[in-house]
């Protein structure tokens, strides 16, 4: 079986520069995100993270992933952070952040990689059950049982 892509990247991500041939996941510290977040607001990138949301949920963050979409301008880089809870809920948001800075990052390790796949396909929903399985269903598990 051949692999679609290899560890820790994504497929290519077609934007309006072309196909920029990056998708790379990585990982972040709290850290690592305050300074981000500090140097997208110094800026004035329109990605600059939600700083407020931060600094309310700053104690119960246990993993940041950061996961580049695209090439916003030259040298700064549109990306989707991925922020984790303790009680397992989060969500994301868009950052902008340099090159250079994304580079610098560590990439993501498989057991990071293998907790957004299983966040990614929870997110789908339920298909219903045919009308045939459906009426077979409410026959063999009646909700006002008698």
């Amino acid at each position: 079986m051949r692999r679609m892509f290899r560890f820790g990247r994504w497929p290519r991500v077609p934007n309006r520069f072309g196909v920029i041939e990056r998708g790379d996941i990585k990982e972040l510290s709290t850290e690592d995100l305050d300074r981000l977040v500090e140097a997208a607001s110094r800026n004035k990138w329109s990605g600059r993270g939600r700083p407020d949301w931060l600094a309310d949920h700053r104690a119960e963050l246990t993993d940041i992933y950061l996961t580049f979409l695209l090439e916003e301008t030259k040298g700064v880089f549109r990306c989707s952070t991925t922020v984790v809870l303790r009680d397992g809920t989060g969500g994301h948001f868009s950052l902008d952040v340099t090159r250079a800075d994304f580079d610098r990052l560590p990439d993501v390790k498989r057991a990071g990689l293998v907790d957004l796949a299983h966040r990614f396909l929870s997110i789908f929903p339920n298909i219903p059950l045919d009308a045939a399985q459906r009426e077979a269903w409410d026959r063999a598990y009646p909700r006002n049982p008698a």
